[in-house]
């Protein structure tokens, strides 16, 4: 038995358990630290959104252009992270028509930026940061927003809330959604297998639970306020949304 049991459940690192039957496969670089953050970054991240998006959570998707009701004519904001990759462009414009327009706002240099650069936003969560992306948007330019595989990485909800509703025409939806890599549903999972437990811990020992930014539905809810009508969430194998109808 250990003489020095932990007192929570995970957290630690795998990679100091190599066994010789391990290096036998892999050889003495399994050991590199430096290999071991990048081979473990790029399996946690390279090429996840897409595969996520496009495959494992494809019918969210099409909920979401049902939420934002989109028709043809219509001008979309879309801000999120590998937004063409994951599909959403494309089907937008094909939805919107070419009387439409779809302005993008990719952020995914930026998020993996503050994420990877343990860079703090105004509240205190290192991967986040201002958003400045209606600043130089006309009063209800649009017919709706969509942040997709975004929103974890604002600093400041109610203000951008309060901006991005700005932007947008009366009677309108905006939607959030994202696949998350935090929250007491998300760790329950992880938690729930300790196969599940041993990968997480693995694989992000380079970027740590406490530098993953995260907003709950609860808190996303709560900083929109009563700018909304008839506010939702919804929770599907790790996507988290929500959904409000401007005033």
């Amino acid at each position: 038995m250990t003489s020095d049991p932990k007192s929570s459940f995970g957290g630690g690192n795998p990679w100091d358990h190599i066994q010789p039957w391990d290096e036998e496969i892999f050889g003495k670089e399994v050991h590199d630290s430096t290999l071991q953050n990048k081979w473990g970054t790029a399996v946690s991240i390279a090429g996840g959104l897409p595969y996520i998006w496009r495959e494992l959570a494809r019918p969210i998707s099409e909920i979401v252009y049902g939420l934002l009701e989109l028709r043809a004519g219509d001008k979309v904001l879309l801000i999120g992270e590998g937004i063409a990759p994951a599909g959403w462009v494309e089907d937008m414009r094909e939805i919107v028509g070419p009387d439409g327009v779809v302005d993008e706002v990719e952020i995914i240099h930026e998020g993996r930026k503050a994420v990877l650069g343990k860079l703090p936003g105004r509240n205190g969560q290192t991967g986040c940061w201002r958003w400045d992306y209606a600043d130089s948007k006309a009063d209800e330019q649009y017919d709706c927003v969509a942040v997709l595989q975004a929103t974890q990485h604002c600093d400041d909800w109610e203000e951008a809330a309060r901006d991005l509703l700005r932007v947008m025409k009366p009677g309108r939806r905006i939607v959030l959604a994202e696949s998350v890599l935090k929250g007491p549903t998300f760790t329950a999972r992880i938690n729930s297998d300790v196969h599940l437990r041993q990968w997480f811990d693995k694989l992000f020992q380079q970027v740590s639970v406490e530098d993953i930014p995260y907003w709950s539905g609860e808190e996303v809810r709560e900083a929109f306020g009563d700018t909304v009508d008839s506010p939702q969430l919804m929770e599907w194998r790790g996507i988290e949304m929500f959904w409000g109808r401007k005033k």
